[in-house]
């Protein structure tokens, strides 16, 4: 018999789908959750969006999913928080939390203590992530950003059945160009696996840009993975092109605020010790050249020309 669950102080009955807003801790805001509760018993879902604020494909995709899932087509629940940042969103404020200026996904597992960004993280860790069987996290290239899709699973836990199924749940996402083994710890995704929680961090679209077409994309992406957890009926079509892997990767931040130039673009393949880009002055003085540390294939690059001390300029593995 399948049960009621909560979370977030929202509460649905089996068969039943319940949207509210979940209270972060003593401060005013609040993260807008969709509980999608169904009549079958089965996995207990997270899905997350807008982690970063302007990563739109990922955002709509999963507003519609809370929009239109019929609770009475699931087993188990799907729990849906977006937007998680929800100021970044509003405001159209790429990476941050506008409040207190952090990287969302770079604070898990969270401080009660801390600002606005640590409480956040905090409360999805202790009343969403501990409560799951797994962690849809879903992402794209912000404002500044063209990227390749590629979807993360996570590489570091002593949850090694958690890291299994992360991994052969990957292989489950149709519409992406690289499988990526992550070797941080401190994103959502990550921190989940480290709980024991199997999870994923989906990227597909740039430049905050959006179409109809990714956004189609972004859903079968989800919704076969969803199938995979047996959480939606339905076979799960596993890819059937190659997959090719990312089992390192090199994640270079500024150095300097100034003008930010590439040398390479997405996809392009570099070799160990080739320039792939420099920050300059507002005067042209050259203030920082970054070289490719081995061969391998880029992933993402800033495209804008502006850049601020701290903030990401491009990606690359192998």
């Amino acid at each position: 018999m399948r049960k009621t669950v909560t979370f977030g102080g929202i509460t649905a009955e089996p068969g039943t789908k319940k949207s509210g807003w979940a209270p972060v801790l003593d401060t005013d805001y609040k993260l807008p959750v969709t509980v999608i509760n169904g009549v079958d018993n089965g996995k207990t879902i997270l899905l997350t969006s807008s982690i970063h604020g302007c990563e739109y494909p990922s955002i709509e995709a999963v507003f519609r999913v809370a929009e239109t899932l019929d609770p009475k087509e699931v087993s188990g629940a799907i729990v849906v928080i977006n937007p998680v940042n929800v100021d970044g969103f509003l405001t159209r404020t790429p990476y941050l939390v506008p409040r207190d200026g952090k990287n969302l996904n770079r604070l898990f597992p969270g401080d009660p203590e801390g600002t606005l960004g640590d409480k956040i993280a905090y409360v999805l860790t202790e009343d969403f992530q501990k409560k799951v069987d797994f962690h849809l996290d879903t992402h794209g290239g912000d404002i500044p950003e063209t990227q390749l899709s590629y979807v993360y699973y996570p590489g570091i836990s002593e949850a090694k059945e958690a890291l299994r199924i992360s991994e052969e749940a990957a292989e489950y996402v149709l519409h992406a160009e690289f499988l990526i083994k992550s070797q941080a710890v401190n994103h959502a995704y990550n921190y989940a696996a480290i709980l024991g929680i199997p999870s994923l961090m989906l990227e597909l679209g740039d430049n905050a840009r959006w179409t109809e077409e990714e956004v189609s994309l972004y859903l079968e992406n989800i919704y076969n993975v969803l199938r995979y957890l047996k959480v939606l009926p339905g076979e799960a079509e596993k890819r059937h092109r190659d997959i090719k892997r990312i089992t390192e990767g090199e994640y270079l931040d500024a150095d300097y605020s100034g003008r930010w130039y590439a040398f390479v673009g997405r996809e392009d393949s570099v070799k160990k010790g080739q320039k792939i880009g420099e920050i300059r002055d507002l005067f042209g003085n050259v203030l920082k050249e970054y070289y490719a540390e081995y061969d391998g294939v880029v992933l993402m690059v800033v495209s804008t020309l502006a850049i601020k001390e701290g903030a990401p300029i491009i990606a690359y593995g192998r």
